[in-house]
């Protein structure tokens, strides 16, 4: 099944394909690095999302391990819960190249499932099933070992551990990496896991208690603020100890590809097409999409938006010299009546020649966008002038403006004092007309544009 994105800008349709089974502009995603000595993430009551389940328990998670040679009490704990009473429900790395996946039901009895096959310094993605009946380990994909078990796990209060696994007195701390780890309350298939090690994790399963990806702050960069692992799924946060949170080791660190993750970028007041909803905001999304044999491929997108600075600083006393505040960019000066580029304006700093209202149109080089309006008066003869004034001066934002005897309907526009309009009035043939705003104090400059052609300008003051 193939989708696509879409973005416009300018009227120019720009598409990126996703194939299934092709990763297309695939990111690196973040992981969580394990030092081997104290890192450990602890998840409270982890226990309580596969309680007494009756459709069985899953753990899955991907592993980079760099422990070469593992033995007691250096045995590597990657995940899951271990009480050696009544809870034990995790993956440990035996060797090089075993793993153990251990069930210990709420009576006591244990089952140990030993898989081979693992390979250390490489991203493995494991996972540890219980169906009722059979406790099995799969590594990437393959079902490694299967052994008969039975029972259930009924406390709802043992801590879920990420890199370590206590044993008595001992603890098994975990080298190297994790990431995309979870836990389910039923026993995936052997279809779901070759899926899922190909695809991904459909994030909206409601089996699907505990998630985490670990996609925090900066690989291998300061992080030394974040304190909590999010879980996707919002039902339970970790709690980070003994991470140094800064460098390229015990940290958050370059993480497993995904295939159909990606970025993209739309210009504001653009819109990206994934899957069937069209995205403006920026923010990570997800799409599922089906593909042969009941499987869905999980894709995610992370949307960032590019904006332009449109922001245009004006002498007010004159009125007579613009400049846009973008540097660097290409520039276009429009007239904001005549929607018209006005010929040569396009540099950064314009001067009319003649009295209108302008605006200046900047391209960043990937997006561009349209300023606010800004009015001059310059060049307006004696014939193209006429008397305004306004009155309480300085008012507390309500104020009557007067056009004098000589009157004629228009538009009336107040701008601040950067020269951006924030307010315009249409202005009956009258001499008076009164105008109660909100306004915050300061100097603002009245610009009244009679349809007649003739134009005049007023100053006011507005108090605390």
């Amino acid at each position: 099944m193939r989708m696509f994105i879409q973005s416009l800008k300018h009227g120019l349709s720009f598409l990126i394909f996703l194939v299934s089974g092709l990763s297309v502009q695939a990111q690196i995603e973040n992981s969580l690095s394990f030092d081997g000595v104290n890192d450990v993430v602890n998840i409270p009551g982890a226990s309580a999302q596969i309680a007494a389940s009756t459709a069985g328990m899953s753990l899955s998670c991907w592993v980079y391990a760099n422990n070469t040679a593992p033995s007691f009490p250096n045995f590597d704990g990657i995940a899951g819960f271990r009480n050696e009473t009544n809870c034990d429900f995790y993956l440990l790395q035996l060797s090089s190249t075993t793993i153990e996946g251990r069930f210990r039901n709420s009576v006591g009895t244990p089952y140990t499932a030993t898989a081979s096959g693992f390979v250390v310094n490489t991203w493995q993605h494991l996972v540890l099933t219980y169906d009722g009946s059979n406790l099995m380990v799969f590594i990437n994909g393959v079902q490694k070992a299967s052994v008969s078990a039975s029972g259930s796990i009924n406390s709802v209060t043992e801590i879920m551990y990420l890199g370590n696994l206590p044993f008595q007195t001992t603890n098994f701390q975990f080298g190297g990496q994790l990431d995309e780890v979870a836990l389910w309350n039923k026993a995936l298939s052997a279809a779901e896991i070759s899926c899922m090690y190909q695809n991904g994790h459909d994030n909206s399963s409601p089996n699907l208690k505990l998630h985490y990806t670990f996609d925090q702050g900066t690989p291998n960069g300061t992080n030394t603020g974040i304190t909590s692992l999010i879980d996707n799924k919002g039902n339970i946060n970790g709690f980070l100890n003994g991470f140094a949170l800064t460098g390229n080791s015990s940290n958050f660190t370059n993480g497993v590809v995904q295939g159909g993750s990606f970025t993209a970028k739309v210009c504001q007041g653009d819109s990206v097409a994934f899957g069937s909803t069209y995205y403006s905001t920026p923010g990570t999304y997800y799409v599922s999409i089906p593909i042969a044999g009941g499987c869905d491929s999980i894709s995610k997108m992370v949307l960032t938006v590019d904006t332009v600075d449109v922001g245009v600083t004006v002498t007010i006393s004159t009125g007579n010299a613009y400049r846009a505040d973008a540097v660097g960019a290409t520039y276009q000066w429009i007239d904001c009546i005549t929607k018209q580029p006005i010929p040569g304006a396009t540099f950064r700093s314009f001067i009319p020649s003649t009295g209108g209202s302008f605006a200046v149109v900047v391209d960043n080089g990937t997006c561009s966008d349209t300023s606010a309006c800004v009015i001059s008066t310059v060049g307006l003869d004696e014939n193209q002038r006429t008397k305004v004034s306004v009155f309480p001066n300085p008012s507390k934002g309500k104020f009557i403006f007067d056009q004098g005897y000589d009157t004629e309907a228009g538009t009336l526009y107040l701008l601040n004092s950067a020269g951006k309009i924030m307010a315009e009035f249409k202005v009956e043939n009258r001499r008076e007309t009164v105008i109660d705003l909100e306004l915050n104090p300061g100097v603002y400059l009245l610009n009244f544009q009679r349809e007649d052609g003739k134009q005049g300008t007023a100053q006011l003051v507005v108090e605390p």
